[in-house]
C-alpha cells in the first residue's frame, strides 16, 4: 500500500512540474517592442477572400450614377467575403492619411521611442489657420501630451496635431516608408497638411516661412484667383498623397487583426477611431442607430463646384458581431458635398444589408 502511495505522489509531482514547464506564457506584450514584419508575413493575418458578386453589382450600379471617380472596397473580417468596385483606383486621401500617421506614432510607443504622455512642443510652422489646436496655439507653444494630439488628429481631424505628429515620426515620407516595409502599397503620405494647403493655394516655394497660423492665413489670402485656379487644377492631377480603397481596407484589416501594433496600442487606436466626430453623414448616416463604427474621414477643398475628394474609411460591427472593413473614396465629385456623402452612406448600407441578413 505504501509503495502504491509513493508512486502516486511521484506521479503528481511530475505532473505539476510538467505543467510549469509547458504552460503558456502569461507575460503581457503591451509594452514590448514588436519586430517589423517581413513582406512574406504580411498576408498571414488576412482571411481568404470570397467575392460577393451580387453586392459588387449593387455597388457598381451605385457608383455609376455619378461622374466622380469612385473606389469602393469592403471585406468581412471573419468570413472573408469581399466586394470591390474600382478598388485599385488612386484617389486623393486627404485626411485619411492621418490613420497611417497614427499607426506609425503608436508603433513608436510600442518600440519605446515615446509614450502616450510624452509632452510635445508645438512649433509655429505646425499651426494651421483653422482647427481645435491652431485656435488655441496659433503661434505654437505647449507642451501638449502625445495622446491629446492623437485624439485631436483622429476625432477632430485636426491638421495642426497631424503636422506635429508627422514631425515626431520623421516626416510624411517616413510614414510611407513604414507602410512599404510592411507590404502595404498604393497608399502614400507625401506632404504635411500645411504643405498640402499651401499647394491648394498655389504658394510659391519659400512663400511659407513657417510662420504662425495668423501669418500663413494672411499669405494665403493674398494669392490671386488665377494663381489658385491653376494650382487647384494641378492638384486634381497630382498623384501625391493618394491611395486606393483596397489599400485602406488592407490597413484596417491588419490593424483589427493585431498585425500592425501591440494589443494595447491596437485597442487605443480602435477606441479613438470609434470617437470620430467628423462628417457624420457619411458611413454611419444610413446604418441602424447605435451601430458600432470606427472610422476616419477625408475632405478636400472645393473649386468651381468640384471637390478634390470626399472620403470615409472604417470598420462597421454587424448585428452578428462580424466586423466589416470598408473604404469609399470619391474623387472629384461635382456639386454640393452632401451629394457625395449620400453616395458613401448608401454604399455602407448596401454592405450592411448584404452581410447582416437585414
Amino acid at each position: 500500500m505504501k509503495r502504491i502511495t509513493g508512486f502516486l505522489v511521484i506521479a503528481a509531482l511530475l505532473g505539476i512540474a510538467a505543467w510549469f514547464l509547458f504552460r503558456p506564457s502569461t507575460r503581457s506584450t503591451a509594452h514590448e517592442a514588436l519586430p517589423a514584419p517581413s513582406p512574406a508575413s504580411t498576408t498571414s493575418a488576412r482571411r481568404p477572400e470570397s467575392p460577393d458578386t451580387v453586392l459588387e453589382a449593387r455597388l457598381r450600379a451605385l457608383a455609376s450614377r455619378t461622374s466622380a471617380r469612385v473606389g469602393i472596397a469592403a471585406k468581412n473580417l471573419r468570413t472573408g467575403a469581399v466586394a470591390r468596385v474600382n478598388s485599385d483606383t488612386l484617389i486623393p486621401l486627404l485626411s485619411v492619411v492621418k490613420l497611417p500617421v497614427a499607426i506609425v506614432v503608436l508603433d513608436g510607443v510600442d518600440h519605446g521611442k515615446w509614450t502616450l504622455t510624452t509632452p510635445c512642443t508645438l512649433l509655429a510652422g505646425d499651426m494651421h489657420p483653422r482647427g481645435w489646436l491652431g485656435d488655441r496655439y496659433p503661434r505654437g507653444g505647449g507642451p501638449v501630451k502625445l495622446q491629446v494630439l492623437l485624439n485631436a488628429m483622429l476625432t477632430r481631424s485636426d491638421n495642426s496635431a497631424a503636422d506635429v505628429l508627422m514631425r515626431l515620426v520623421g516626416g510624411p515620407h517616413a510614414v510611407t516608408e513604414w507602410l512599404e516595409q510592411r507590404g502595404i502599397h498604393h497608399l502614400s503620405v507625401d506632404r504635411t497638411e500645411r504643405g498640402l494647403g499651401n499647394d491648394w493655394y498655389g504658394l510659391a516655394p519659400g512663400a511659407d516661412t513657417m510662420g504662425s497660423a495668423e501669418e500663413i492665413r494672411e499669405i494665403r489670402s493674398q494669392v490671386p484667383s488665377a494663381v489658385q485656379d491653376s494650382a487647384v487644377q494641378a492638384m486634381f492631377r497630382d498623384p501625391r498623397d493618394s491611395g486606393s480603397a483596397s489599400a485602406c481596407v488592407e490597413v484596417l484589416e491588419r490593424l483589427w487583426s493585431g498585425d500592425l501594433l501591440s494589443p494595447a496600442m491596437t485597442d487605443t487606436l480602435k477606441s479613438t477611431l470609434a470617437r470620430c466626430k467628423t462628417a457624420p453623414h457619411r458611413l454611419p448616416a444610413m446604418l441602424p442607430r447605435h451601430t458600432p463604427i470606427a472610422r476616419k474621414t477625408g475632405t478636400g477643398g472645393m473649386w468651381a463646384g468640384v471637390s478634390v475628394a470626399i472620403n470615409d474609411v472604417g470598420v462597421i460591427r454587424l448585428p452578428n458581431g462580424d466586423d466589416v472593413a470598408i473604404a469609399v473614396l470619391v474623387g472629384e465629385p461635382r456639386g454640393p458635398v452632401p451629394r457625395a456623402e449620400r453616395l458613401i452612406a448608401r454604399a455602407a448600407r448596401e454592405v450592411y444589408d448584404a452581410w447582416s441578413g437585414n
